[in-house]
């Protein structure tokens, strides 16, 4: 009977030696498993700090290694693309100034130059008058490049939030066509409208009037004296379509893809008051409200800008 438990004793004690060994057993796989965890996650963050992202673990499981992983992954894209937007911008601003820069030096250098004329005793008084005249004119033009810069830089960096909502077109046409009609008055250039009056669109009111004031102005600027400047307003399916003709110096179909870059300004453009900046500002005003731009001749109509707005 003694030996008997004895034997169960020693059976007992066996196996929970035996079970013993094995806890530490797993727990010291389960403590490697976790230091390779750890080791296999510190890794990752390292890799991510250093612009590169690596995975360890299926993001397909539900476990707490993959979704760390998979957030950490999300943070990380996150971040490269907030970098991506502010070296956007500070190329952007970087080629603005550099652009700036360029344009400013051809006034400053003439108002230096017509500055150093009115200083010598003999001129005439046609001559004192002419050279004042070009002084007031590139003085003019740095007045528009500051301007028109301004805006630009705003519109580029955010600053001017455009708010586009369904309007009546008519009303933003027209406050253009007042602030233009002096100037067409004086050029001897009727401004018509033609179309369906009752349209809406989706615009900003106040950035609008902006693009068709500069195409009226361009109009006046390059059409013939005494010539019709015709707004045309058309109905399409997804758009609404305004049409700014005038009839002048045909524009050259090549010309009308680079009408709207920065500081461009066509051959006929030379002995014109402006600094190019115009159009470029109303594309970006347009694009900005998900419409478009183009330019185009027709032989019955003349040169042909057009602005789509969404309806």
């Amino acid at each position: 009977m003694r030996d008997t438990v004895t034997a169960m004793l020693f059976i007992i004690i066996c196996l929970l030696t035996a079970a013993l060994v094995f806890l530490v057993y797993k727990y010291k796989k389960m403590e490697k498993m976790a230091d390779k965890t750890m080791a296999q996650m510190d890794d990752m963050l390292e890799q991510l700090i250093l612009g590169r992202e690596v995975k360890y673990f299926s993001e397909n499981e539900d476990t707490l290694p993959g979704k760390f992983q998979s957030q950490a992954g999300r943070l990380y894209e996150i971040h490269r693309a907030q970098e991506e937007r502010e070296k956007l911008l500070r190329d952007q601003i970087s080629s603005s100034v550099s652009d700036l820069v360029h344009q400013i030096n051809t006034p400053i250098a003439n108002i230096k130059m017509y500055s150093e004329f009115l200083r010598e005793d003999s001129l005439t008084t046609e001559e004192y008058r002419h050279f004042a005249d070009n002084l007031d004119r590139q003085a003019r033009k740095l007045s528009w490049l500051g301007e028109g810069f301004a805006k630009i830089s705003r519109m580029e960096t955010g600053i001017i939030s455009l708010k586009p909502e369904i309007q009546p077109v008519l009303p933003v046409i027209l406050e253009a066509v007042d602030q233009a009609a002096l100037k067409a008055e004086q050029h001897g250039n009727d401004i018509r409208l033609k179309g369906d009056q009752k349209l809406k669109a989706c615009l900003d009111r106040r950035w609008t009037e902006e693009v068709f004031f500069n195409l009226l102005d361009n109009a006046v600027k390059y059409s013939d004296p005494g010539s019709v400047i015709l707004v045309e307003l058309l109905e399409y399916e997804m758009y609404i379509r305004i049409n700014v003709c005038s009839r002048g110096t045909k524009v050259k179909r090549e010309e009308f893809a680079r009408v709207f870059q920065r500081f461009y300004r066509g051959k006929n453009a030379e002995d014109q008051e402006g600094v190019g900046l115009g159009l470029y500002l109303a594309r970006e005003i347009i694009r900005g409200q998900r419409g478009y731009m183009k330019g185009e001749y027709d032989p019955e109509k003349g040169n042909v800008f057009s602005v789509f707005l969404c309806r």
